[in-house]
């Protein structure tokens, strides 16, 4: 997908500088509270990412809730459009939640894997989960999908809502708890382990192999960069502009070295090691399977796959459905050791 040098500079000013800029929209969201849980700002749909710690178990002052109340319990959000918390009722949650992620269209499988998935995420986090209503980042209300579905939205809705009473009860869980099931739109064939995108190992998401998805629109993309946008990028890395005047642009990117699953864990940047996350995220990259290329001025970075890449791949669980597994199948495939709680 090509982009024009000024389009995609904006966008890579845009994505460091707002959790949601990812979506090219102009309002600027309220600072979160510190307890809530953000978003990852580089993902399709601003997916969101788990704790950097184990999720907690289900237990509130002292005693254990058992998985039943917890999957019908109201659900709290932090609404990045209003700065606001939002409490939600599980079915509420579920139609907003699997509405922003995927397209209406999807197979009823897709849709029930996103539901509980989410639903599931929501929980383990132990704090309110922000989304923006608005951009229908996360989850969004009723309101905003009436604009988003425009005519169709009474069959759409009717349809979520059934799919959302059948999934209400479910969740998904590790170890009798609900499971941090992160999610994204398109490996690079394989899914990514969590602590080459976060800060702990999750026994669950340590990366699966997604074949479906290399024939995913959309799986690999280029853009574009001048030299002069590149400089711009790497001094707000905190390269200085005495080095990059020194280092010829052909050089100025090295050897990458990737992870197991082939994402680039870590490159040379003018004789300095950057995480390949974040140089996915200054430079809006669509994930952190990426390599550079330099040509008569311009760097070309090509990218496969697109999302932080943990969890459930969102087409590849689509191609499963289609081939006939069911949302079960999906979710305990996506992540492993993880048991559907009905």
């Amino acid at each position: 997908m090509k982009k024009s040098s000024l389009a995609v500079f904006a966008f890579a000013l845009l994505a460091a500088a707002a959790p949601f800029a990812a979506l090219l929209v102009p309002p600027a969201a309220p600072t979160p509270p510190t307890d809530s849980i953000q978003a990852d700002d580089l993902s399709p749909a601003a997916t969101p990412q788990p704790l950097p710690t184990m999720p907690p178990s289900n237990a509130q002052n002292g005693a254990t809730v058992p998985n039943a109340a917890l999957a019908a319990a109201d659900i709290t959000l932090y609404d990045a459009d209003t700065g606001t918390n939002r409490v939600v009722s599980v079915r509420d949650f579920l139609i907003g939640a699997a509405a922003c992620e995927m397209p209406p269209t999807w197979n009823d499988n897709t849709l029930l894997a996103q539901m509980v998935a989410s639903h599931s995420y929501a929980l383990a986090l132990g704090a309110p989960m922000q989304v923006n209503s608005a951009l229908c980042a996360g989850w969004t209300d009723t309101e905003v999908l009436k604009t988003r579905w425009g005519d169709d939205f009474t069959a759409y809705y009717s349809r979520f809502a059934a799919l959302a009473d059948g999934a209400a009860g479910a969740l998904l869980c590790y170890g009798g708890a609900p499971a941090a099931a992160c999610y994204h739109s398109i490996s690079n064939g394989v899914t990514e382990a969590s602590q080459n995108v976060w800060t702990s190992a999750l026994p669950y998401l340590q990366g699966v192999a997604s074949p479906w998805d290399k024939t995913a629109d959309g799986y690999e993309t280029t853009i574009t960069y001048s030299c002069e946008q590149v400089d711009a990028i790497l001094q707000g890395l905190g390269l200085e502009p005495e080095t990059l005047a020194d280092t010829a642009p052909a050089a100025w990117f090295g050897a990458a070295q990737l992870d197991e699953a082939g994402y680039v864990a870590s490159m040379s940047v003018c004789g300095e090691a950057f995480s390949g996350t974040r140089l996915r995220r200054a430079l809006a990259l669509r994930s952190t399977c990426f390599t550079v290329q330099y040509a008569d001025g311009t760097f070309t970075f090509t990218t496969r796959g697109y999302g932080h890449c943990v969890g459930l791949s969102q087409h590849g669980a689509q191609s499963m459905a289609e081939g006939g597994a069911d949302w079960r199948e999906i979710l305990t495939y996506y992540f492993p050791g993880c048991e559907v709680v009905e």
